[in-house]
C-alpha cells in the first residue's frame, strides 16, 4: 500500500484509506503515538476517541457530583 504526504495550511498529513483503518480497528478521534525507528515510523493507536469522551464524562460528572446526586433525590 502506498500513500502521499498532503499539505493543509502548515500541516502536513498522511492520509489512511478506510480499509486500512478497519484493519487496525482505528477510527476518526483516535489518539496515535508515533516512534521513529531504525525502518521508519511506527504508529500506535494510544487512546480511543471514546477513551476521550468518558475522561470528560468523568471529569464532568466529578466536578458536578452534589449537583447530580441532588438532582437523583428529587
Amino acid at each position: 500500500m502506498k500513500t502521499e504526504i498532503e499539505k493543509s495550511g502548515d500541516k502536513r498529513l498522511v492520509v489512511l484509506p478506510p480499509d486500512l483503518l478497519a484493519k487496525l480497528g482505528w477510527n476518526v478521534g483516535d489518539i496515535l503515538s508515533a516512534e521513529i525507528s531504525e525502518n521508519g515510523i511506527k504508529f500506535t493507536r494510544a487512546q480511543t476517541a471514546h477513551d476521550c469522551t468518558m475522561e470528560i464524562a468523568k471529569d464532568v460528572m466529578d466536578e458536578y457530583r452534589e449537583t447530580f446526586e441532588a438532582l437523583a433525590k428529587s
